[in-house]
């Protein structure tokens, strides 16, 4: 057979098909199908719906499950921050002073032994000065 004779053969049985398709759901028992089918689909239709709202509940339950623990974590983590900050800056700050504290002792160390260098080469001073007078007398003397 020719390919227009098929498509016209399929078309004439299809509309057959869809005509007498049409008359049965037309009729009483179509009808009644229809309903069945409608309430069924209303049926259907309402509990996806409950099972969406039960998942979407579940899932905004869980998102702020998880927002209230991350938020818990962060504020634990910035607390151990400050905490760690606050000791590293009294640590330094401890630091600070004992390293002034032991400059300032070292400094007056310096300064006392400057101060006792100084006494000892001046009694040297005299001492050799002392001596060059009693030299001095004594060659003076001969």
């Amino acid at each position: 057979m020719e390919k227009s004779t098929k498509e016209k053969i399929a078309l004439g049985l299809g509309l057959i098909a869809g005509g007498a398709l049409g008359y049965w759901l037309n009729s009483d028992k179509g009808r009644e199908v229809r309903s069945e089918a409608a309430d069924k689909a209303n049926e259907y239709g309402k509990k996806a719906k409950e099972q969406a709202d039960h998942i979407s509940e579940n899932l905004n339950r869980q998102a702020g499950e998880l927002s209230t623990k991350l938020n818990d974590q962060a504020n634990r983590l910035s607390t151990n921050l400050n905490q760690a900050y606050e000791q590293s800056r009294d640590y330094i700050s401890k630091t600070g002073d004992t390293l002034k504290t032991q400059f300032q002792r070292t400094a007056s160390n310096v300064e006392g032994a400057s101060e006792d260098f100084q006494a000892g080469i001046n009694y040297a001073i005299d001492n050799i000065q002392r001596k060059a007078r009693e030299l001095s007398k004594q060659n003076g003397s001969r």
